[in-house]
């Protein structure tokens, strides 16, 4: 694996580079004698950290908080569930809303009195491990296989692999099976081969890259949702859930991943490339290479109906979706080679074109007949037919380039590089599609001088300047016009009212935006590498500042916009500059006892430069219920953290009406303060706490990270470790949301009662004076069942996202030749994945994963970069396995 890091690098490979290059050949085959290889691993995967570990799990417990709550708001205490507030009890049965035929009483309950499944009657829990119930270790296994070898003209190298992960939550799993060809053929002058893949991963459970499956819709937020004195299944053997009062609106995280057990994401490809190449001369060789990556993909899932919950889904539903794609690139050079002297010169020139096709459908049907595995089609013989609702989609982007490049060197000691691209697009408007990008690249190889040639010390020298523009066209194809849709249940309607009239309507989706243009990414670099004690130790640092013009960014609208996605526009400019480096060496401890070291580093100051018009900021996206904690502003990183600035508690009724300033004008007792509220600053000074008060509170973009690498060989045995850390980037825990604001009736923190902010006397929303808080320095406010003013949006959601974690540690046994005489060499390894981590962050992992979080615009995770809403945790994982060669 290659990683371009200067800008001329890169710049040859256009709009594709705009994100950075890392280059991975795949395994070929070389000449010589049949060679199998067999790799084989198999191991067991945990979450790194589980809600168990700080969630209440005793209902009792629990039922101290609701009491406490609601006597601090003066509000009646809810006995339905516990009965007594004054001697709780884990109750014998809890009761459902609905108890028809008769009013729902408070003794005397007979569970058979009720039917099934619309009144469910559940034992009442003294604690459910809401984790333990759905997580649990899970097996993991990945096999390899590969034949190589070839003669002197020829050689192939075909490899078979397979992957399982069982998930570590129930009832999913996912699996991988790829194949790969490639060969090589030297005809004179003429080489040819190819590169053929064909892979097959199938997804069991509807829980991974599932788009509701983060927050309060997922596996991770059903578990933060539902309260300890829930059981798992009722008396039935049912999976149950909180239908009675003062349980919440939640459903069973386990029945949700049991409903969709039978759920798949099926995805098939054939991928790779053919080429050759021609000597048409000594000096001049033609060389073409065709790319592809075709496949389809299908998506079924089934929505039973869930009775047992609040709000309970009444029909039962499937989605199907079918998608195929179709890309190919097509890349033609020709290159010129010449020596003279000292003076070393290649030519580059160079035409490529690529498509990429997209097509789908996908439908829906309701109430179904038979809701069997075999009936689950949507045709209105098995369902409803007034319910079935069908689309399909399709997209088409085609990028054309030209290019070339010149390369020159003087005694392998002084370097030039110049680079011309010129793409043009599908995706801008027609005005503007097409784009120039130049780039120059030097290099002084300083080692070559005649004052570092014979030292000791400095083996190699190199010091690089790279300058260079790419372009970034990454946006879905058609957005420079608007588009249309509509459906069954959004835009259709029965005008008739007889559901037989059912005529089509049509709505905006998106917003066009005609005037689209290439994003432009302006980069420098200056870089030096060095090579010590003969190679021995290393270090390389770059030095960078790359320049983003007209950034392609689709902002999010004001609600009286309605639902049409924003429109994607060039909305300004934004700087990174930083420092990358890395510093390694390898050292001999005698005969067979070899180690070595590597440490890397980087730091980045991330700016939004410029808005066009006259803009100085625009939101982030918001996502479902929440309220918006992103903006970007100019002067400030992008996607920088949005909200009120918390100031510790109200200390009494007078800094409350205060507004926490002294100032005798201050009106925040009418905005909700009160004392052992979170206090917030009054930013603008109008003596109010309002969305105006709201300020740029932190930014999830690290000051720096590091990463170790450590490497011991001693006989046959070795050791290697990789430790990662990031610093200085915080986390907006919007889990606090729930598990600390208790928003909907959900679970909370086990520490929450012992650590709030406790009153020296009563306090209420209408009467609250003469009153102090006693322990200003509490972890929480106080817990109030009126406190609508402590959740909002503020800086008491930030958390330091700063974490130290060893990533990789594996001892391995190199079994000496002849030890088993039918396997000429073989390693056997032990390996512990993600095993410790160092972290002050109170969530369930501060390395927060790229998950797919969707909003109107479509993928926002870079929007939403180091924003907590309950992402599925990374796994630590203990594996054996061994390597063989044949």
């Amino acid at each position: 694996m290659q990683v371009l890091k200067d800008a001329s690098a890169a710049s040859i490979y256009g709009s594709r580079a705009s994100n950075g290059v890392v280059i991975i050949e795949s395994k070929k085959g070389r000449p010589g004698p049949r060679q199998i290889t067999l790799d084989v691993r198999t191991g067991v995967a945990n979450p790194v950290r589980g809600y168990d570990d700080f969630l209440t799990l005793d209902a009792l417990q629990y039922f101290q908080v609701v009491k406490t709550a609601y006597q601090n708001a003066n509000l009646k205490v809810p006995v339905n569930v516990f009965g007594d507030s004054i001697n709780p009890t884990v109750p014998a049965y809890i009761w459902p809303n609905d108890c028809k035929p008769n009013p729902c009483r408070t003794a005397d309950v007979d569970p058979t009195a009720y039917s099934y499944p619309t009144s469910l009657i559940m034992p009442g829990s003294a604690g459910t491990n809401w984790w333990k119930a759905v997580f649990s270790p899970a097996a993991v296994a990945d096999a390899y296989l590969g034949v190589s070898g070839g003669g002197e003209d020829n050689a192939y190298h075909v490899s078979f692999d397979f992957f399982r992960q069982d998930g570590t939550a129930a009832y999913n799993r996912y699996q991988r099976g790829t194949v790969r060809v490639n060969t090589a053929f030297n005809l004179d002058r003429l080489n040819v081969g190819e590169n053929i893949g064909l892979a097959l991963e199938q997804v069991y459970g509807g829980l991974a890259d599932d788009p509701g499956g983060y927050a309060e819709d997922g596996i991770l937020g059903k578990n933060i949702l539902m309260q300890p004195v829930v059981p798992v299944y009722d008396i039935g053997g049912h999976f149950a859930s909180g239908k009675a009062t003062t349980l919440g609106n939640q459903s069973n995280p386990l029945g949700y991943a049991w409903n969709h057990k039978d759920d798949r994401n099926t995805n098939g490809r054939i991928f790779g490339n053919v080429f050759g190449g021609l000597d048409l001369t000594h000096r001049v060789t033609a060389k073409t290479r065709f790319g592809f990556n075709v496949g389809q993909g299908t998506v079924r899932t089934f929505t039973p109906t869930t009775p047992e919950n609040k709000e309970p889904v009444t029909a039962t539903q499937i989605a199907q979706d079918f998608s195929s794609f179709v890309e190919w690139t097509w890349s033609n050079t020709l290159n010129y080679v010449t020596s003279f002297d000292r003076h070393n010169v290649a030519v580059l020139v160079g035409q490529e074109a690529n498509r990429n096709a997209t097509r789908g459908i996908n439908g829906t049907l309701s109430n179904l007949l038979n809701t069997g595995l075999d009936y689950r089609y949507i045709t209105d013989a098995l369902g409803d037919a007034k319910t079935k609702n069908v689309n399909s989609r399709g997209d088409i982007g085609t990028l054309l380039s030209f290019f070339g490049k010149l390369d020159y060197n003087f005694a392998d000691r002084y370097f030039l590089s110049f680079t011309l691209r010129r793409d043009g697009s599908s995706r801008m408007a027609p005005a503007h599609r097409w784009g120039t990008f130049p780039a120059i690249g030097a290099g002084w190889r300083l080692s070559q001088e005649s004052f570092l040639s014979g030292s000791d010390l400095v083996s190699n020298a190199m010091l690089r300047f790279g300058w260079g523009i790419t372009g970034n066209q990454n946006i879905p194809s058609g957005r420079i016009t608007d588009q249309f849709g509509g459906g069954v249940g959004d835009t259709f309607y029965d005008i008739g009212g007889t559901g037989t009239t059912v005529l089509p309507g049509f709505r905006q989706t998106a917003l066009g935006n005609p005037d689209l243009k290439w994003e432009q990414n302006k980069s420098v670099n200056v870089g030096l590498d060095l090579g010590f004690f003969h190679g021995k130790g290393t270090f390389s640092v770059d030095v960078y500042d790359r320049k983003t013009d007209n950034l392609l960014f689709p902002p999010a609208l004001p609600g009286t916009a309605g639902l049409a996605s924003a429109p994607f526009i060039n909305i300004g400019k934004m700087d990174n500059k930083g420092i990358e480096f890395s510093i390694g060496y390898a050292g001999n401890l005698g005969e067979g006892k070899l180690w070595n070291v590597t440490f890397n580093g980087s730091h980045y100051i991330n700016k939004v430069e410029k808005l066009d018009g006259s803009a100085t900021y625009f939101f982030g996206p918001i996502v479902t219920r929440e309220q918006n904690a992103i903006i970007n502003q100019v002067g400030y990183p992008i996607g920088s953290f949005y909200g009120l600035v918390a100031n510790g508690y109200y200390r009494d009724s007078l800094d409350a009406a205060q507004c926490g300033t002294g100032d005798p004008v201050g009106e925040c007792w009418d905005d909700g303060a009160r004392p052992g509220r979170i206090k917030f600053v009054d930013v603008n000074g109008d003596h109010h706490i309002t969305s105006a008060d709201r300020a740029i509170i932190g930014s999830p973009h690290p000051d720096f990270t590091a990463g170790l690498d450590l490497g011991l060989r001693w006989g046959p045995w070795d050791l290697s470790a990789t430790l990662f850390g990031t610093f200085g980037n915080k986390i907006f825990n919007l889990q606090k949301y729930w598990y600390i604001f208790r928003v909907f009736e959900t679970n909370v923190r086990s520490d929450l009662l012992a650590n709030s902010v406790v009153l020296d006397g009563p306090c209420t929303s209408t009467s609250c004076h003469d009153v102090t808080v006693q322990n200003p320095n509490a972890k929480y406010p106080r817990v109030d069942q009126s406190d609508t003013y402590s959740n909002q949006f503020s800086s008491y959601y930030l958390e330091s996202g700063t974490y130290v974690r060893l990533r990789n540690l594996q001892i391995g046994f190199t079994v000496p030749p002849g030890m088993i005489r039918w396997i000429p060499a073989a390693r056997i390894y032990l390996q512990a994945e993600n095993l410790f981590t160092i972290t002050g962050y109170s969530g369930l992992d501060p390395a927060l994963p790229a998950a797919n979080i969707f909003g109107a615009a479509g993928d926002i995770r870079d929007q939403y970069r180091g924003v907590d809403r309950g992402a599925y945790p990374n796994n630590k994982m203990i594996s054996v396995g061994i390597s063989t060669t044949l």
